[in-house]
């Protein structure tokens, strides 16, 4: 898939994308993208594809997916023309902040470009420190002292891109690569500011809710409001609903009252947000952690 494609690393906590080259010998060029080529097709191999939105984790046998994800110009500039790309040259202040590894190639159409492309999120422990660690290697039995600066990589892929599509499985690690903040609904401070004055709800101190709105409640309080729950159920209803799934909801004056404490809060918004459940056999009260329209 990636015969012959320059590696590529993608520097981080800089104003703006800074692509490099990794100079390799043929040899280490033709391993590490088998090493690409090899985990991309893993990834996806057997998987079912599942489109993005941020409420659902991917079983072992499901992967993630975003349509019309835009590559930014310096990495599709990378892959287009390598040959304008920089060496990456050993800094003197020492290891390079390394967001990324990369490899990447361009197909052409008629006049219609794509690019495909296999990243890898780079982990700290890939970095071979000749300063906190002592690294040696065997040589004829014999063990020596490495001292260059080195890096390892690894045989897998975070994040795989064809036809304008991001392809994952790990939230987590994609984030680290590329800003999906535009794919994950959360909602905004203007939203949280919103949600603590709806006349159907009752919050203590919102100027305090507002504060400690983590990324989990925002992302509950994005997903209620789109559910439009508060236009289409009365309190009294939604209290009946929550009690038949074992979650007990205050209502003061019509309005549902939203805990403080953290249980309390994870609970009544979990269920607003239709992440609340009753076990069928065990009829215990639980909170799932990702949900997905069947």
């Amino acid at each position: 898939m990636f015969e012959n494609c320059p590696v590529m690393l993608v520097k981080a906590n800089t104003p703006s994308i800074e692509v490099c080259k990794l100079e390799l010998t043929d040899e280490a060029q033709y391993e590490v993208c088998r090493f690409f080529s090899d985990a991309a097709s893993e990834m996806r191999s057997g998987k079912t594809k599942i489109q993005f939105d941020g409420r659902y984790s991917p079983r072992e046998d499901e992967y993630f997916a975003v349509q019309d994800f835009q590559l930014s110009e310096e990495i599709i500039c990378a892959i287009r023309d390598p040959t304008g790309v920089p060496a990456y040259a050993e800094e003197k202040e020492g290891f390079p902040n390394i967001k990324a590894i990369f490899v990447g190639k361009r197909e052409e159409s008629g006049e219609v470009e794509r690019y495909v492309a296999a990243f890898q999120c780079f982990r700290k422990e890939q970095y071979l420190s000749t300063s906190k660690w002592l690294n040696i290697f065997s040589e004829d039995n014999l063990f020596v002292r490495e001292k260059r600066f080195g890096i390892s990589i690894s045989n897998t892929v975070d994040c795989f891109i064809e036809e304008n599509e991001l392809q994952f499985i790990s939230y987590y690690f994609a984030r680290q690569i590329f800003d999906l903040g535009d794919h994950y609904r959360s909602a905004t401070d203007k939203e949280v500011l919103s949600f603590t004055s709806n006349e159907r709800l009752s919050i203590d101190d919102p100027e305090a809710f507002q504060k400690l709105a983590t990324s989990w409640v925002r992302r509950k309080i994005a997903q209620i409001n789109d559910s439009n729950v508060f236009e289409n159920y009365p309190a009294e209803k939604i209290r009946t609903l929550a009690k038949w799934e074992g979650i007990d909801i205050t209502i003061e004056d019509e309005r549902i009252v939203i805990p403080t404490g953290k249980e309390a809060l994870k609970a009544v918004l979990g269920f607003l947000a239709e992440e609340a459940y009753r076990g069928p056999f065990s009829r215990n009260t639980y909170i799932a952690n990702s949900k997905r329209k069947l």
